[in-house]
Protein backbone atom coordinates (compact mmCIF):
# COMPACT_ATOMS: atom_id res chain seq x y z
CA UNK A 1 0.00 0.00 0.00
CA UNK A 2 1.53 3.33 -0.97
CA UNK A 3 1.53 6.42 1.25
CA UNK A 4 -0.99 8.15 -1.02
CA UNK A 5 -3.46 5.30 -0.39
CA UNK A 6 -2.99 5.69 3.35
CA UNK A 7 -3.53 9.44 3.11
CA UNK A 8 -7.02 8.78 1.68
CA UNK A 9 -8.07 6.98 4.88
CA UNK A 10 -10.25 9.26 7.04
CA UNK A 11 -8.75 8.02 10.32
CA UNK A 12 -5.23 8.67 9.06
CA UNK A 13 -6.28 12.12 7.84
CA UNK A 14 -7.66 12.92 11.32
CA UNK A 15 -4.58 11.49 13.00
CA UNK A 16 -2.27 13.46 10.67
CA UNK A 17 -4.30 16.59 11.40
CA UNK A 18 -3.98 15.95 15.15
CA UNK A 19 -0.23 15.40 14.79
CA UNK A 20 0.15 18.69 12.92
CA UNK A 21 -1.93 20.51 15.54
CA UNK A 22 0.08 18.95 18.39
CA UNK A 23 3.33 19.95 16.67
CA UNK A 24 2.09 23.52 16.20
CA UNK A 25 0.95 23.64 19.83
CA UNK A 26 4.30 22.25 20.95
CA UNK A 27 6.19 24.91 18.97
CA UNK A 28 4.03 27.64 20.48
CA UNK A 29 4.47 26.27 24.00
CA UNK A 30 8.22 25.95 23.52
CA UNK A 31 8.39 29.54 22.19
CA UNK A 32 6.31 30.70 25.19
CA UNK A 33 8.64 28.80 27.52
CA UNK A 34 11.66 30.55 26.04
CA UNK A 35 10.05 33.98 26.40
CA UNK A 36 8.78 33.31 29.92
CA UNK A 37 12.14 32.01 31.07
CA UNK A 38 14.10 35.05 29.85
CA UNK A 39 11.49 37.51 31.11
CA UNK A 40 11.33 35.87 34.53
CA UNK A 41 15.13 35.64 34.71
CA UNK A 42 15.36 39.38 34.05
CA UNK A 43 12.69 40.08 36.64
CA UNK A 44 14.31 37.88 39.29
CA UNK A 45 17.68 39.42 38.47
CA UNK A 46 16.17 42.88 38.96
CA UNK A 47 14.73 41.89 42.35
CA UNK A 48 17.99 40.25 43.32
CA UNK A 49 19.95 43.38 42.38
CA UNK A 50 17.52 45.54 44.35
CA UNK A 51 17.92 43.29 47.38
CA UNK A 52 21.71 43.49 47.10
CA UNK A 53 21.64 47.29 46.72
CA UNK A 54 19.46 47.59 49.81
CA UNK A 55 21.78 45.29 51.73
CA UNK A 56 24.78 47.42 50.69
CA UNK A 57 22.96 50.59 51.80
CA UNK A 58 22.35 48.98 55.18
CA UNK A 59 26.04 48.18 55.60
CA UNK A 60 27.28 51.60 54.45
CA UNK A 61 24.79 53.87 56.18
CA UNK A 62 24.51 52.77 59.76
CA UNK A 63 22.37 55.78 60.64
CA UNK A 64 19.60 54.61 58.31
CA UNK A 65 20.02 50.99 59.29
CA UNK A 66 16.41 50.26 60.29
CA UNK A 67 14.93 51.78 57.15
CA UNK A 68 17.47 50.13 54.84
CA UNK A 69 16.99 46.77 56.56
CA UNK A 70 13.23 46.97 56.02
CA UNK A 71 13.66 47.82 52.34
CA UNK A 72 16.15 45.00 51.96
CA UNK A 73 13.72 42.49 53.47
CA UNK A 74 10.91 43.74 51.23
CA UNK A 75 13.03 43.47 48.09
CA UNK A 76 14.23 40.01 49.13
CA UNK A 77 10.64 38.88 49.68
CA UNK A 78 9.73 40.11 46.17
CA UNK A 79 12.77 38.29 44.76
CA UNK A 80 11.69 35.03 46.39
CA UNK A 81 8.12 35.51 45.23
CA UNK A 82 9.27 36.14 41.64
CA UNK A 83 11.67 33.18 41.79
CA UNK A 84 8.88 30.94 43.06
CA UNK A 85 6.53 32.15 40.30
CA UNK A 86 9.27 31.53 37.74
CA UNK A 87 9.78 27.97 38.96
CA UNK A 88 6.06 27.26 38.93
CA UNK A 89 5.51 28.86 35.52
CA UNK A 90 8.42 27.04 33.90
CA UNK A 91 7.33 23.75 35.50
CA UNK A 92 3.79 24.12 34.20
CA UNK A 93 4.97 24.88 30.67
CA UNK A 94 7.37 21.92 30.77
CA UNK A 95 4.48 19.65 31.83
CA UNK A 96 2.43 21.01 28.93
CA UNK A 97 5.26 20.32 26.49
CA UNK A 98 5.65 16.75 27.80
CA UNK A 99 1.90 16.17 27.50
CA UNK A 100 2.01 17.34 23.89
CA UNK A 101 5.02 15.13 23.16
CA UNK A 102 3.13 12.15 24.60
CA UNK A 103 0.06 12.99 22.50
CA UNK A 104 2.24 13.16 19.39
CA UNK A 105 3.78 9.75 20.19
CA UNK A 106 0.32 8.26 20.83
CA UNK A 107 -1.08 9.70 17.60
CA UNK A 108 1.89 8.39 15.62
CA UNK A 109 1.39 4.93 17.14
CA UNK A 110 -2.31 5.07 16.26
CA UNK A 111 -1.39 6.00 12.69
CA UNK A 112 1.05 3.10 12.42
CA UNK A 113 -1.53 0.69 13.84
CA UNK A 114 -4.11 1.90 11.32
CA UNK A 115 -1.65 1.38 8.46
CA UNK A 116 -0.95 -2.17 9.67
CA UNK A 117 -4.69 -2.79 9.96
CA UNK A 118 -5.27 -1.62 6.38
CA UNK A 119 -2.32 -3.71 5.16
CA UNK A 120 -3.74 -6.85 6.83
CA UNK A 121 -7.10 -6.20 5.18
CA UNK A 122 -5.47 -6.04 1.75
CA UNK A 123 -3.51 -9.22 2.45
CA UNK A 124 -6.76 -11.01 3.36
CA UNK A 125 -8.28 -9.92 0.04
CA UNK A 126 -5.25 -11.25 -1.84
CA UNK A 127 -5.36 -14.57 0.05
CA UNK A 128 -9.07 -14.97 -0.69
CA UNK A 129 -8.49 -14.29 -4.40
CA UNK A 130 -5.69 -16.89 -4.43
CA UNK A 131 -7.96 -19.53 -2.88
CA UNK A 132 -10.78 -18.77 -5.30
CA UNK A 133 -8.41 -18.98 -8.27
CA UNK A 134 -7.01 -22.30 -7.01
CA UNK A 135 -10.54 -23.73 -6.70
CA UNK A 136 -11.39 -22.55 -10.20
CA UNK A 137 -8.21 -24.07 -11.62
CA UNK A 138 -8.91 -27.40 -9.85
CA UNK A 139 -12.42 -27.44 -11.32
CA UNK A 140 -11.08 -26.73 -14.83
CA UNK A 141 -8.44 -29.43 -14.40
CA UNK A 142 -11.11 -32.01 -13.46
CA UNK A 143 -13.21 -30.97 -16.49
CA UNK A 144 -10.18 -31.23 -18.80
CA UNK A 145 -9.24 -34.69 -17.49
CA UNK A 146 -12.84 -35.82 -17.89
CA UNK A 147 -12.92 -34.58 -21.53
CA UNK A 148 -9.66 -36.38 -22.36
CA UNK A 149 -10.94 -39.57 -20.71
CA UNK A 150 -14.23 -39.42 -22.66
CA UNK A 151 -12.35 -38.77 -25.92
CA UNK A 152 -10.03 -41.74 -25.36
CA UNK A 153 -12.97 -44.00 -24.50
CA UNK A 154 -14.67 -42.99 -27.75
CA UNK A 155 -11.46 -43.61 -29.72
CA UNK A 156 -11.09 -47.02 -28.15
CA UNK A 157 -14.77 -47.83 -28.45
CA UNK A 158 -15.38 -48.01 -24.72
CA UNK A 159 -18.46 -45.81 -24.55
CA UNK A 160 -20.19 -46.01 -21.26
Amino acid sequence: MSDTEFLQDKKIQRIDSDIQQFKADLQKVEADLSGIDSRLNAETERYHAAAKAKRDAYDSIRGKMLQAEKEWHDADREFRKADSQKSKGVGDVRKQAETLRRKIRDAQRARENRIRELQRGKEKVVDKAKKEKAKEMDRKKVEEVSKVEDQKRKELGLDR
